[in-house]
């Protein structure tokens, strides 16, 4: 109790000593805001174009780093949501095996799953997962 006490008049006695020597006039704020407004001179057109690159690039090859092997990777979203036999139900339309999706064709009906492959891309998609499972389907 006694420490609490001592660390919470500390405490006081440093804010109260803080606040009475800061002190800023309005004439301090004018002078910052002046020195503010004070235009900058910055870099002619041929300095920058002179600068030397300030960033580091790995094993030193800038062209690769800055532009690089960036193929735009189309990302397709497909969502499965029913399998019967070798038929799918992948985005709201019915699939047969070997049937072309997207680009994609449909290689191999999994018991919950879909394996799509294109050019040697493949890509498994898995059934969606119900929140409710009111109706239930069992086959013998």
């Amino acid at each position: 109790m006694g420490n609490q006490l001592l660390m919470k008049s500390v405490g006081i006695a440093l804010f109260a000593a803080t606040i009475l020597h800061a002190e800023i006039t309005i004439n301090d704020i004018d002078k910052l805001v002046n020195d503010i407004k004070q235009e900058r001179v910055g870099l002619t057109d041929k300095e920058i174009v002179n600068a030397k690159d300030p960033f580091i690039y790995p094993n030193g090859k800038y062209a690769k780093a800055l532009h690089g092997n960036r193929s735009k990777k189309r990302r397709y979203r497909f969502v499965l949501t029913a399998i019967v036999n070798n038929h799918v139900k992948i985005n709201r339309r019915w699939y047969s095996l070997n049937s072309k999706v997207n680009g994609f064709t449909v290689s191999k009906v999994g018991k919950n799953y879909v394996l799509l492959t294109r050019n040697g891309e493949r890509t498994r998609v898995f059934l969606k997962r119900q929140k409710s499972k009111k109706i239930k389907l069992l086959v013998k």
